[in-house]
């Protein structure tokens, strides 16, 4: 999980719209497949959120409001799971959250479909 959370960071800390709403869904699927059976509090509610996300960067129109909230919401949700992680891995999903947050604050998401994706948790 180390590379899946420095890759996520990278992404977006050069700019989410810099990804395409196909790389985007490939991201968030990959952290679908991680959170899946994970046990840890607040792992079920980052797994719906992703999903909603995805769904929403399916949408023949991208809706930036509906996206850029959504990774607010996720960006929140995982610096709390940071909590009940222990370590660098800790620090680097609460690092993880914090660039969610923070990079939707500063994008902006189009409403085409090339424009603009996000990267989940």
């Amino acid at each position: 999980m180390p590379v899946k959370l420095a890759a996520t960071i990278k992404a977006f800390q050069d700019g989410i719209t810099n990804l395409s709403a196909a790389q985007g869904i490939k991201n968030i699927e990959a952290w679908e497949e991680t959170l899946q059976d994970a046990d840890f509090r607040g792992a079920k509610t980052l797994h719906e959120n992703l999903g909603k996300l995805k769904k929403l960067l399916h949408s023949d129109e991208l809706d930036g409001g509906a996206i850029i909230g959504l990774l607010k919401t996720l960006g929140e949700e995982t610096v709390r799971a940071s909590s009940h992680a222990e370590g660098k891995q800790a620090e680097q999903i609460k690092e993880l959250g914090e660039v969610l947050s923070q990079g939707v604050g500063s994008t902006d998401a189009g409403s085409s479909r090339g424009k603009s994706a996000g990267a989940g948790a």
